[in-house]
């Protein structure tokens, strides 16, 4: 049996996103008319292929169908958006803004809430709405700051590592286990130096596992002389990290990708025994969101796609990891059976059935303290 090819799956998600298109219509149908012809700029990090290819592929065509035209503006960090979104308040520019929609979570988000950058009240208004659960605090907060209507969930994230069973068989499963790895195999084990988004959520979840940065840090100074070059050089990025593990130099890889196996051996970057795992009985999660400038300069049409951002079927194609693998904001008890099915992950070696105990993020305020105090007390602790 033939499976269906990322451009099936593309069209069936267009026919579906029109099909809705009626589903509270009532309040959000002036919304709609008032967005045809206008033309949303998405700013968004640029940096990952697979987000931008299900943006382009999956909704800008059901934006275009609902009348919007979306462009996506890549940007190599989310705050850039947010400053250019200030820049503009300090001009006096109230309305016609630049940026009608970011893609923000955590400290980027919080900044912006506490300078009164975004509109208010709108989430809850959008009709897909009702597929998302508002009690659920890992959606309710973002990172400990109540979202309260000024953004909108569209997808998830899960830190999980990946080790390759015929290297490393039986891969350490708690911390005091890994650190236990790296006594016995010295140079086998790093992780990318913060402030990189990957090796600041693995010295994230240490914390929260330790239970506080004392801890944590002292763990991680005793871990530092056993790493990769003897812990005197950290990857950079993930990417670094990754193609140490693919070319056998270390035997962990990690990532906030819950597909990072799936993916990689389906490139053919890992190899076909790599194999996905957790570290401490859970895996730490976050959720992304959409938020709207106060000063958008097309806000209907940035509601429209906010709203098909959480259309089930699109949620539904975001969650096959042929396409991007990551899990969906929607409550499954809220949809009907057959988009129920589609959210849930595919039997595969490459994917984790379950995510543990999910671990919550940290607070946003707490992030770059933590990053800036990783870099002196372990850093330059001179390991």
């Amino acid at each position: 049996m033939r499976r269906p090819t990322l451009a099936a799956l593309v069209l069936v998600a267009l026919i579906a996103a029109l099909a809705a298109g009626g589903a509270g219509a009532a309040p959000f149908g002036p919304v709609r008319e008032e967005a045809r012809g206008q033309t949303v700029d998405w700013w968004m990090y640029g940096g990952d292929a697979r987000v931008n290819a299900y943006v382009d592929r999956v909704v800008v065509p059901a934006a275009r169908r609902r009348g919007v035209t979306l462009r996506r503006v890549p940007v190599a960090d989310t705050a850039d958006a947010v400053q250019r979104v200030i820049a503009e308040r300090r001009a006096g520019r109230d309305s016609g803004g630049a940026v009608d929609l970011i893609w923000i979570n955590g400290e980027n988000f919080a900044a912006g809430r506490e300078l009164g950058l975004w509109r208010r009240d709108w989430a809850r208004t959008l009709p897909n709405a009702r597929f998302v659960d508002p009690a659920d605090p890992s959606i309710a907060r973002d990172l400990g700051v109540p979202t309260e209507g000024q953004e909108s969930p569209w997808s998830r994230a899960a830190f999980v590592f990946a080790h390759d069973r015929r290297r490393t068989p039986r891969p350490p499963r708690t911390l005091a286990a890994l650190l236990a790895y790296a006594r016995a195999n010295p140079g086998r084990v790093t992780y990318p130096a913060p402030p990189d988004f990957t090796g600041s959520a693995f010295v994230r979840q240490v914390v929260q596992r330790l239970g506080s940065r004392e801890r944590a840090f002292a763990y991680l100074r005793e871990l530092r002389p056993l790493q990769w070059r003897g812990g005197r050089v950290f990857p950079g990025s993930e990417a670094e990290l990754n193609r140490l593990f693919a070319d056998g130099q270390v035997d962990i890889a990690m990532s906030y990708d819950p597909s990072l196996v799936a993916g990689a051996v389906r490139r053919g970057q890992f190899p076909a025994t790599a194999r996905p795992f957790l570290i401490g009985g859970g895996a730490l999660v976050n959720t992304s969101y959409v938020t709207i400038p106060a000063n958008a300069g097309d806000p209907e049409g940035a509601l429209v796609v906010a709203d098909l951002l959480l259309d089930p079927v699109l949620q539904g194609i975001k969650a096959d990891p042929r396409v991007l693998g990551l899990p969906s904001v929607l409550d499954p008890e809220r949809l009907p059976p057959a988009r129920r099915r589609a959210l849930v992950a595919p039997r595969s070696p490459y994917l984790l059935r379950s995510l543990g105990r999910p671990l919550a993020e940290l607070p946003a305020g707490e992030v770059g303290p933590i990053e800036r105090a990783w870099q002196a007390e372990v850093l330059r602790s001179g390991g």
